[in-house]
């Protein structure tokens, strides 16, 4: 008999999106999932087979260029996202006590979904998009470090200092609700935790206990090319994510290194560019607002990427050489991951030429230890299949669950 297992996400698709395959394969398997996210995500949510769960998320940070923001505006969207929590506790207590789920499957920068799994008493499993953290790593120590480094201390403190006031009123209203008010967006793992990267590429993995379960990406080759198709030449493709993309310096640079080359370039720069202030086009470039990643990443020799963690496994499934071109902490630090482990290299703001940037790709696409070290991962990702190991861990915690509600 199919279990009722209900997934709970912030609505950032770097969030959603990875989970997506899993909810499919679970349905796949004559299971119902409903999941709880944004209205601006319900149709890719219902279009996986899940039943759409409108909740009104807020996410902390707005579309933008990767700047730190003033103390104002990052004050704002902490505020935003506290406030969130406490409108999505009560709505989804009330949705899922009338439908109660067997297990819930909560994204890990999600607290409002553990904090009602929580008061209903049902058993939890925490889905981690990127780096997961434990005793051997802190993914939020990490940030911050690199944020130290590279911003004034002033800019850094605030954000600092957001983090914790968010923090501390999440804490008080989980208390003042009956639930566990310890709280960290970033270094709380759950009793079952999985994590869409795979173990190799985790910082400290070898550390991680048998509450985690690496899967890998969840990633889904889709038979059709859908409304794209390459013109034969060597492909380059450039993607700044949907978050930090508000870049019209670095695509002019692009346009540059890359326009009347061999490369054909197909370059996504997000629904915040004008693409009137870019200028003249060269031919080989192909610049919109949105590519389909997938099939771009299937026929692409090198990647320039700000290498969030979903455009990062992408590329290391599809076997694409990378040159991280990162916007935020957290972007830097899968993009040095990647280069550690002989996938492609990073460029620093300052390196951010358009020189520099046809150097690099063309250097990777023709490095052989990055094509065999890609070929290697990637054909380990394949067959892995990330979201049929997801499935099975999330429905093996089911049954043990099951096993333990039994009388002696």
């Amino acid at each position: 008999m199919g279990k009722h297992i209900a997934f709970v996400s912030i609505p950032a698709q770097g969030h959603v999106n990875p989970a997506l395959p899993l909810v499919s394969e679970l349905v796949a398997r004559g299971h119902r999932v409903s999941f709880a996210t944004a209205p601006a995500r319900l149709d890719q949510v219902a279009a996986a087979g899940a039943e759409p769960v409108p909740a009104p998320f807020r996410l902390p940070l707005p579309p933008g260029d990767g700047k730190l923001l003033d103390a104002g505006t990052v004050g704002l969207r902490f505020e935003e996202f506290y406030e969130s929590v406490v409108e999505v506790f009560p709505r989804l207590v009330e949705h899922f006590a009338a439908d109660r789920p067997e297990l819930f499957c909560v994204d890990a920068m999600t607290p409002v979904g553990r904090m009602v799994a929580q008061k209903l008493g049902v058993p939890l499993a925490a889905m981690h998009p990127t780096h997961a953290s434990n005793k051997e790593f802190s993914l939020r120590a990490t940030v911050m470090g690199i944020e130290g480094a590279l911003s004034d201390p002033a800019s850094v403190e605030v954000v600092i200092g957001a983090v914790q006031e968010v923090g501390r009123k999440v804490r008080a209203f989980a208390e003042e609700n009956g639930v566990d008010p310890d709280y960290d967006m970033f270094d709380y793992p759950a009793d079952h935790n999985l994590v869409f990267i795979p173990r190799e590429f985790q910082i400290k993995g070898e550390t991680f206990d048998d509450r985690f379960r690496f899967p890998g990406p969840t990633i889904v080759e889709r038979p059709d090319a859908g409304n794209w198709q390459p013109d034969g030449k060597p492909l380059l493709y450039i993607s700044l994510g949907t978050l930090f993309n508000d870049n019209l310096e670095f695509y002019r640079s692009c346009l540059d290194a890359f326009g009347g080359t061999e490369w054909q370039v197909a370059m996504s720069v997000g629904a915040e560019v004008d693409l009137a202030e870019l200028g003249p086009v060269p031919g080989n470039i192909d610049v919109r607002p949105h590519f389909p990643q997938l099939e771009v990443l299937r026929e692409a020799s090198a990647f320039v990427s700000h290498c969030g963690m979903n455009s990062t496994m992408e590329a290391l499934f599809f076997g694409v050489p990378l040159v991280g071109v990162p916007q935020q902490a957290e972007q830097l630090i899968n993009a040095e991951r990647a280069a550690e482990l002989g996938f492609g290299t990073v460029l620093a703001p300052e390196e951010l030429t358009a020189a520099r940037l046809r150097e690099s790709v063309e250097a990777v696409a023709a490095d052989g230890r990055i094509r065999a070290n890609l070929d290697e991962i990637s054909a380990k990702l394949r067959e892995r299949r990330g979201a049929v190991l997801a499935a099975d861990a999330l429905l093996a915690q089911l049954d043990r669950t099951a096993a333990d509600a039994l009388p002696d």
